[in-house]
Order: structure tokens, then C-alpha cells, then sequence
């Protein structure tokens, strides 16, 4: 239901405009639909105003999780551990994570979060 999905995020950007959430969600779906020319144009522009300007880490981990860049959407995750971000407490039951799940690292921020089993 990718279509669908890519103009559901148009909603938000009628609404908004050309804000970093919106960056994100477009790179999410189209890094999720196979799209990765476009989902890296989007990640590009978000990576460009993270290096200008802090940026909510949530905004960068829907980028990477869609990207399927682990590593990446596993830092920023430590990021918000750091700051303290509520995207934590999705940690369990965002489907979004679920292919971090398998990861050490992961296991560990939810057990610091006090998410664990």
C-alpha cells in the first residue's frame, strides 16, 4: 500500500509545508517501496539540515529505518536515549523497529528504557 501511504504523507506536507518530518516520512516510504533513488534525495536533504541545525533524532530514524541503514537508525536511537526523546517509548510496539529487533544493541536500549521482558 505504498501509493496509498506516499499520498497520505502529502496530508501533512499541505498542511506544514517542507518541514524535516515530512523529509522523513517520504524517505521512509520510499526507501520501504524500493524507491531508493528518491528516498536518498530525501535522507540527503534531511542529512544536510542535521549538520546546520539540531534536529529532533526521531526525524532521522524513520529516514534510516525506511533506508534499512541499521547502524545509522540504531545511532540516532542512542541519540535519543541521550536526550531523552518520547519516540522511546514506541520501542515495543512500533512495527516500524522491527527489523532492529534481532539486535543486541537494541535488546539493551530496551531493557535501559525499562521496556524489557
Amino acid at each position: 500500500m505504498f501509493p496509498e501511504a506516499l499520498s497520505g504523507a502529502e496530508i501533512p506536507h499541505r498542511l506544514y509545508g517542507d518541514e524535516p518530518a515530512y523529509w522523513s516520512e517520504l524517505a521512509y516510504v520510499y526507501g520501504r517501496s524500493g524507491q531508493l533513488e528518491q528516498a536518498r534525495r530525501e535522507l540527503e536533504r534531511l542529512e544536510n539540515l542535521n549538520r546546520h541545525e539540531q534536529m529532533n533524532p526521531a526525524i532521522m530514524i524513520w529516514a534510516h529505518l525506511g533506508m534499512g541503514n541499521k547502524e545509522e537508525a540504531l545511532a540516532d536511537l542512542e541519540k535519543a536515549y541521550s536526550e531523552r526523546n518520547n519516540i522511546l517509548t514506541t520501542l515495543k510496539v512500533e512495527p516500524a523497529f522491527d527489523p532492529l529487533r534481532g539486535d543486541p544493541r537494541f535488546r539493551d536500549l530496551l531493557r535501559r528504557v525499562g521496556l524489557a521482558e
